[in-house]
């Protein structure tokens, strides 16, 4: 019987004292054990599980890559936009993606102003949130033109015709600031995803993978 057990059953000696909690790892494992057991995920083999939910996401994947497919072939107008909307399902969904994006810069920034020192874990998932979502954004910034392969058009380069950049557009903000947006939080990310790539370069057995690492 443990002693949280018996301080449940008997009761503790002085009614201002805090129960003991019970252990949470088991075997009083080192940080040595800790490391090795997360990196051995790495290697570990493909389950049957892990490909169904592969195919079913990249199922869930098809339906948008068509739904897009259908725009481009008919226009942005089958998402409602005409001469007096503006906003649509692209714009709006923008708007969300960056919403999403914000949220998880916010969290990274406030624990690391705090300084707590369990927050990396969190960090690492509201970055590759941040990232995720401004990938989607810069998506449907895309999608909103109509015909994404002329992006470079966006840009300001040189080019034979003199034409320039119009600046006063809202759609070349976007895509001045979603870069900016995308560059810092990836580099936000990468610089605090060092020492787990070290690490995880140090367990693996594969050349190929020591050196990707």
């Amino acid at each position: 019987m443990t002693v949280a057990q018996e301080q449940k059953i008997h009761g503790t000696s002085d009614p201002h004292e805090e129960p003991v909690r019970e252990t949470l790892v088991l075997g009083n494992p080192s940080i040595k054990d800790i490391t090795a057991r997360i990196a051995s995920i790495v290697e570990s083999k493909i389950t049957t599980k892990y490909l169904l939910t592969l195919g079913l996401t990249l199922s869930m994947a098809s339906l948008g890559l068509f739904a897009l497919y259908y725009t481009f072939v008919t226009g942005i107008g089958a998402w409602g936009l005409n001469n007096p909307v503006g906003w649509g399902w692209d714009i709006t969904n923008f708007v969300f993606w960056i919403g999403i994006g914000h949220a998880g810069t916010l969290i990274s920034a406030i624990l690391f102003l705090f300084r707590q020192k369990w927050r990396t874990a969190i960090n690492r998932s509201a970055e590759a949130m941040t990232l995720f979502a401004v990938v989607c954004a810069l998506t449907m910034v895309l999608s909103h033109t109509g015909r994404p392969w002329l992006f470079y058009w966006l840009l300001p380069y040189p080019n034979q015709m003199q034409m320039w950049v119009n600046f006063r557009s809202p759609l070349a903000w976007d895509v001045f600031a979603v870069n900016t947006y995308f560059a810092v939080s990836l580099l936000f990310w990468f610089v605090g995803l060092i020492p787990d790539l070290a690490t995880l370069r140090n367990y693996v057995k594969s050349n190929i993978a020591k050196k990707v690492y």
